[in-house]
């Protein structure tokens, strides 16, 4: 009940303070507002507003930014009629510039802080002159000289305006003198951070090299003005002191460029091919002028190697090059790195050098010169064809074309392919040494098998060649693989075996021998005929021809086709 009364009271209380409220702002020092009091004031004491208020500026329609935030509400509303203060910044503060800037204070200050110019680089951009280099550094009373605090109008903005003195004592080069612009950035950059670093390009001459290491007035001794472009009449007098070559005595063109730089008198590059149609490669490109140009005669030179190098041609004793009538074109073996390094493509003569001939000393074919020489094998290696033994190349009339046998790689081993003569050789044949069939010479060796193996052919007894006659065409029965074993096809005869005649061993048959066998049946199966009882063959008279009842496949059994009676 106590809590209830308590509320009530409150409420009521409330209520009459509302009620004062809109009474009192009828008669509100502060003019008219549109707050209530509560949200500065207290009950406690109206002169001690609350901390913090409630009051929210920003609903004024002025924000309160920067050092704004924390200033006291007297420093700016002096009146209670908070509505009577105006929002523009001359209102509260003194225009230090008396009014050279405008009104607009923001347009350089900031609500942070008053000192803090942030706009100033660009206000001077607007006024034509941007801050760059070491402007951009500078305080500000070093241009503005002179002037009373703040206030900067009037001050030049072109460099003669404030750079005169500069301009005035510079004596490298001398400014006056030299009749140069005032206009300081023909020369000097305003992003330069000093006054020393130029940037002044030669229209006419471009500074390369030594040139652009020198001080202006190695040049210009008397003036700037109207100064010359040509080498010469700088370098006149290195012209005329040089000797080696004398520039001076066989008139050299006083065009210093055509071998000469900027970036040193010493070491010059002269296109010899452009001016003098002889081209330095190798070694010539290494050598003094008076290497070749001697006593300093640069007319009527010869171009020709031989020209400039008779002396060596004549003194060179191996191969000695005049004895040997070697044609004077130097290029055929030399070349222009040096004149030892010798190269002759004998690959472009009519004798291309191939296997051993690569490797050898030239004097070794050209002991007789170096002309006329002989291009056949025997007329270098007669000796060699002569001393070989085995074969003995000379009694056995071998012939003279080397290549037969031989090649470039070497004299031994020799090949020789018996396959392109009437004999090619094969089987056992291969292995064997030339002169297992050449003992009595290369020259008439017979082809025939039986000149060679006469004797295996008198020597077989198994059967015996020699008594049986035998044909001396080895080949019916031998192969060149091996004598042995031998193979005779009976099938080629006019008694081809079958059955059981092709298991039996020649002399079986040729116990007499191998000429005149008769080849019916009877005569070699008499014995058969004569034993056999059943039926009797001799005491029925039965027919000599066997094959009306007997097979080559055996004796037994027998078969008789009574049909054919």
């Amino acid at each position: 009940m106590k809590k209830i009364v308590t509320v009530f009271s409150l409420t009521i209380i409330f209520s009459i303070m509302k009620v004062y409220a809109q009474d009192i702002a009828d008669q509100s020092p502060h003019g008219e507002i549109k707050w209530d009091c509560q949200v500065c004031h207290t009950s406690a004491s109206w002169n001690k507003l609350k901390e913090p208020t409630d009051f929210k500026h920003e609903e004024t329609g002025f924000p309160l930014v920067g050092t704004h935030k924390f200033v006291n509400c007297r420093s700016c509303h002096q009146d209670l009629k908070f509505a009577g203060v105006r929002t523009d910044c001359a209102n509260c503060h003194t225009d230090v510039h008396q009014g050279q800037f405008g009104i607009d204070c923001q347009s350089c200050h900031t609500p942070d802080n008053w000192q803090n110019q942030r706009e100033i680089f660009s206000m001077h951009s607007e006024r034509n002159f941007p801050l760059v280099g070491v402007h951009a550094i500078a305080d500000c009373e070093a241009c503005h000289v002179n002037q009373q605090i703040n206030e900067f109008g009037g001050t030049p903005v072109d460099c003669n305006g404030c750079h005169i003195n500069d301009f005035m004592l510079t004596n490298n080069p001398d400014h006056i003198k030299a009749n140069f612009d005032t206009d300081c950035q023909s020369c000097h950059q305003p992003m330069q951070t000093n006054w020393q670093k130029t940037t002044f390009q030669h229209v006419e001459t471009d500074l390369h090299g030594a040139h652009a290491q020198l001080d202006c007035n190695s040049c210009h001794v008397n003036s700037y003005a109207g100064t010359t472009t040509e080498c010469f009449s700088c370098h006149a007098a290195d012209y005329n002191q040089t000797n080696a070559p004398a520039h001076n005595t066989y008139g050299f063109p006083t065009d210093c460029n055509v071998c000469h730089n900027q970036n040193q008198w010493e070491g010059t590059q002269f296109d010899h091919l452009q001016f003098t149609g002889f081209e330095l490669r190798g070694a010539h490109a290494f050598i003094l002028c008076k290497d070749c140009h001697v006593n300093n005669q640069f007319s009527n030179l010869p171009q020709d190697c031989f020209g400039c190098h008779e002396t060596d041609y004549n003194a060179v004793p191996d191969p000695n090059h005049v004895s040997n009538a070697f044609p004077t074109n130097c290029m055929n073996c030399h070349n222009e790195t040096a004149w030892g390094q010798v190269t002759f493509d004998h690959n472009q003569t009519q004798f291309p050098l191939t296997g051993a001939h690569v490797t050898l000393q030239c004097i070794d074919c050209h002991s007789a010169g170096y002309t006329n020489t002989a291009m056949d094998c025997y007329s270098c290696h007669q000796e060699d064809f002569n001393s070989t033994t085995d074969p003995n190349h000379a009694s056995n009339n071998f012939n003279l074309d080397c290549t037969q046998c031989h090649n470039t790689s070497a004299w031994s081993p020799s090949t020789f392919d018996h396959n392109q003569t009437q004999f090619p050789l094969t089987g056992a044949h291969l292995s064997l040494e030339c002169i297992a069939c050449h003992a009595s010479g290369y020259t008439g060796t017979a082809t025939d098998c039986y000149s060679c193996h006469q004797q295996d052919f008198n020597s077989t007894t198994d059967p015996n060649h020699a008594t049986n006659n035998f044909s001396h065409d080895c080949t019916q029965c031998h192969t060149t693989s091996g004598w042995e074993p031998a193979t005779f096809d009976h099938n080629q005869t006019q008694f081809p075996l079958t059955g059981a005649h092709q298991t039996l061993d020649c002399i079986d048959c040729h116990a007499n021998g191998y000429t005149g066998t008769p080849t019916d049946c009877y005569s070699c199966h008499q014995q058969d005929f004569n034993s056999t009882t059943d039926p009797n063959h001799a005491a029925n008279n039965f027919s000599h021809d066997c094959t009306a009842c007997h097979t080559t496949s055996g004796w037994e059994p027998a078969t008789f086709d009574h049909n054919q009676t």
